[in-house]
């Protein structure tokens, strides 16, 4: 198969324009799904499984396309799936003549804090029901079975937009995470509760760029617009 032909390779495909096109004095960050994996029918085997070979090869297509005018930061969830994407992918870069900065798991991309395992019982083995998952999280359902969503937002815009905005010079920051968190930050950056049509296809994601002036871009759904200021 080839990078052009997958229809779940179409916002990967998008992601990939929206960053060629970004100019020189704006520095982008990718918040990325991990690439294609096998179906995950049992919360047993969510910290082992991988990629298939398709999701590694895509992966590594994927960097090959990204642009390597500004030097690369990398943080992946440690999960395989997850951490094979973010090898390829800079794999790819390197190939392409990029320079990674940067190349280091983050617990935060691997999930929330809990303190009641039993709170996983709520999100499907495979995702599919993640965008609910999330709604009830942000509406307090889950009590302290789980970190605060508001706890959780502050750490992950410290550790993504946070990390971004305090750079001093060129950079692109890539960040390879799973449907979770992915989804936590589209109802942050969007301010407005997720639906079905927010969740992401592998290799998918949510872009923001930062310029010289400090100001923000959001990159969602092929759309881009002014992000407001996010604390």
């Amino acid at each position: 198969m080839h990078w052009d032909e997958l229809d779940w390779l179409n916002s990967a495909r998008s992601i990939v324009e929206w960053i060629r096109q970004r100019p020189s004095d704006q520095n982008p960050m990718i918040f990325l799904r991990h690439s294609h994996r096998d179906e995950i029918t049992d919360h047993s085997v969510q910290f082992s499984t991988g990629l298939t070979d398709i999701g590694e090869l895509m992966s590594y297509e994927m960097g090959k396309r990204l642009p390597t005018s500004k030097p690369i930061r990398i943080f992946f969830s440690f999960v395989p799936r997850c951490h094979k994407t973010a090898e390829a992918l800079a794999q790819g870069l390197r190939e392409n003549g990029g320079e990674i900065l940067e190349f280091e798991p983050i617990p935060i991309l691997v999930m929330p804090e809990y303190s009641d395992e039993s709170v996983w019982e709520n999100l499907q083995p495979d995702g599919k029901n993640v965008t609910d998952f999330i709604n009830k999280w942000a509406d307090g359902d889950f009590g302290n079975m789980i970190e605060s969503f508001e706890d959780y937002r502050v750490r992950l815009i410290e550790t993504t937009l946070g990390k971004l905005a305090n750079e001093n010079g060129p950079v692109m920051h890539i960040h390879v995470s799973h449907d979770l968190a992915l989804m936590a930050i589209k109802r942050i950056l969007l301010q407005r509760p997720v639906g079905n049509q927010d969740r992401e296809p592998f290799q998918g994601g949510i872009c923001t760029s930062i310029d010289k002036e400090g100001i923000s871009r959001l990159y969602n759904s092929e759309k881009e617009t002014r992000l407001p200021p996010v604390h």
